[in-house]
């Protein structure tokens, strides 16, 4: 848990490193004869820029040693206070180069058959001139046609059949090189490879019916220490009446459905008997390291019919992970180990939320695919959540607002999430316990000032109560708990979610980014949280491009997600884009335009279904935007369709 600007619309060409460090990038500029200015951002190792135009090569550092960030101080918010800490962030080092061409568009009417124009100019790239041809809902649609011509890229709109009723989960129809859908659309959504078979609209619909939940915070430093200090001496940690079953029929008490555990914090002590360090349980005094305290959770929970949820910070201070750039393929399998022995050794958990990740390294440095793709493995119905500061499913299948950093999910939010805050209001140990813990949460403020409020907005609430040394609950807490349960019953008139957008199920890192103006580097280096988002900015001529290469071809792409502009603690609708098509190529040169359409300026997040294509480049085309500048996004993501 912690204590505690990306831009506009233009055409990008990505390249990704695999180590992203600090968001400033040197930039080298290459002005070499003729054509259109493009903007080429390297994030790791590569070639030089070549010519096709003045280039402007932006290397994106990688490796080294990372600077600190700026310290944070966590804003109270009604019912809990946090402690000032700092939240340094990636790393600086040497990177490569990589090229961006020359790029124009052209396209060709909506509706019927025909060809798109094309835009000749030197450079000698291959233009995509795509047919338009967009069949009714269920219907098959056209096909796309490339041919030779100048350096502009897209044309027209690409085909293949629209998706069958249900942009998100709707079959598409055979024919052509992709087709169009709208992440907004109802259907049925994506379904998980495995598990209980569950769509992810009834697994949202699953969570967010939960209403309210206990986080747990407690480890060593309910013991000794400070937040996220390293090397603490984890013999003191000591809970000789350790009683879950009190937490759980405290909980319940409370009309609670499910707890969040922190399994390990940023200190890196482990509640567990961790095969991957000896910094755990298993290698204390308490009970001769015989000690497991997941496991007397998880089976008290259910004891009570809640659901066990976890939580595990990828950010560990004593493995030293969180200050060198790209983690290490040793420092990755640590964290591997303890995932999987959480997520093989307890049962099945519903529900994980990480941190010390985006805000922290990024899910570049720490890859995210990688990951989520482990932790999906093993638990394919679990939804995960990072504390992010994103206020929309980014890299993740549910928003998580941290009230004490200053957020409150909104009135009037539709997207399924969770809100945690602390039950006291001055003392601890940060979010655990210590000896003068106190200004407890009315039964009002929980009740009126928060369950009904967020309940509303579609958002669990999540309050932490702190066990203390001899692990349990304060008579206070357990006292206020059971006065909450008889002053609070969930609305059961509460309409149905609403269909939610489409989840990047399948995700692919990309090896660099490029883009016409602007840092590309900024859309990718997954680095985010409350206050703190860097943000590409294009230029205000349109149109702008930001181009994603994913290393090499991948038989399947077919999910794209763009996230706005952030600014402060939340999204803005400045520089939103508002019409956009993606474009795919397997050599940078012939482009195909496999989807395009329009999206509202809300600042939300929108998650876009295509194809399949084969492609190893996947291209953002801002058309159109909100305001007067230029396209902005904060983060855009690749996936497969599978």
């Amino acid at each position: 848990m912690p204590m505690s600007t990306k831009k506009g619309s233009i055409v990008f060409a990505c390249v990704l490193g695999l180590a992203c460090g600090n968001k400033a990038a040197q930039v080298n500029r290459d002005g070499s004869a003729g054509g259109t200015v493009a903007f080429a951002v390297s994030l790791g190792t590569g070639g030089t820029a070549s010519s096709g135009g003045a280039t402007f090569a932006s290397s994106m550092p990688t490796g080294g040693g990372g600077t600190a960030g700026t310290a944070r101080s966590s804003t109270p918010a009604s019912g809990g206070t946090e402690s000032t800490s700092s939240r340094p962030t990636g790393g600086t080092g040497t990177g490569g180069q990589t090229t961006g061409g020359t790029e124009s568009s052209s396209s060709s009417p909506a509706g019927g058959a025909g060809t798109g124009g094309q835009s000749m100019s030197a450079g000698g790239s291959t233009v995509v001139d795509a047919a338009v041809d967009r069949a009714p809902v269920g219907g098959s649609g056209g096909s796309a046609t490339t041919s030779a011509g100048g350096s502009a890229t897209t044309g027209g709109v690409g085909t293949g059949g629209v998706l069958a009723s249900g942009g998100i989960g709707g079959v598409g129809t055979t024919g052509g090189v992709g087709g169009q859908s709208s992440a907004a659309d109802a259907g049925t959504l994506p379904v998980p490879d495995g598990g209980t078979g569950q769509n992810w609209q009834q697994l949202q619909s699953d969570f967010i019916d939960w209403r309210f939940g206990m986080f747990i915070h407690f480890g060593i430093l309910t013991y000794t220490g400070s937040w996220a200090q390293a090397n603490l001496p984890i013999n003191q940690f000591n809970p000789v009446n350790l009683d879950c079953n009190q937490w759980a029929t405290a909980a319940a008490s409370a009309k609670m459905k499910f707890g969040v555990l922190t399994t390990r914090h940023h200190d890196g002590f482990a509640l567990w008997p961790s095969k991957a360090s000896t910094f755990n349980v298993g290698n204390i005094s308490w009970r001769s390291g015989k000690g497991d305290v997941v496991q007397e959770y998880v089976t008290a929970f259910r004891a009570k019919g809640l659901e066990p949820g976890l939580y595990y910070s990828i950010w560990d201070s004593t493995q030293n992970n969180g200050n060198n750039g790209a983690l290490s393929a040793t420092q990755m399998q640590y964290i591997k180990t303890q995932l999987t022995e959480l997520l093989s050794n307890y049962g099945k958990i519903p529900f994980l939320v990480l941190d010390g990740w985006a805000w922290k390294m990024g899910h570049r440095n720490a890859p995210f695919a990688e990951i989520h793709d482990l932790i999906k493995s093993l638990q394919p119905d679990i939804l995960m959540v990072d504390h992010d500061g994103i206020q929309g499913p980014w890299d993740a299948d549910l928003v998580m607002y941290e009230e004490p950093k200053g957020v409150f999910s909104p009135t009037g939010n539709t997207i399924a999430a969770g809100q945690d805050n602390k039950v006291n209001g001055s003392g601890g140990n940060d979010w655990f316990w210590a000896p003068d813990i106190g200004s407890l949460m009315t039964v009002s403020s929980i009740v009126d000032g928060h369950l009904k409020k967020l309940e509303a907005s579609y958002t669990n609430f999540i309050l932490n109560c702190p066990p203390n040394r001899d692990g349990q609950l304060d008579a206070a807490i357990v006292t206020l708990l059971g006065q909450v349960g008889s002053s609070w019953a969930p609305n059961a008139n509460r309409a149905l979610l609403p269909a939610q957008t489409a989840l990047n199920e399948h995700p692919y890192m990309p090896t660099a980014a490029s883009a016409t103006s602007g840092t590309a580097a900024s859309a990718i280096d997954g680095v985010n949280d409350v206050g703190n988002n860097t943000v590409w900015t294009s230029s205000a001529t349109l149109p702008q491009s930001l181009t994603l290469d994913l290393g090499s071809v991948k038989p399947d792409v077919g999910y794209f997600g763009y996230l706005p502009g952030y600014a402060g603690n939340g999204p803005t609708t400045n520089g939103n884009i508002t019409s956009y098509k993606i474009l795919v190529s397997s050599d940078n040169t012939t482009y195909t335009t496999a989807t395009s359409g329009t999206w509202p300026a809300d600042g939300k997040y929108k998650g876009v279904v295509f194809g399949p294509l084969a492609a190893r480049y996947v291209r953002l085309e801002a058309d159109a935007v909100n305001g007067t500048g230029g396209a902005q996004a904060t983060e855009v993501v690749v996936g497969a369709r599978r």
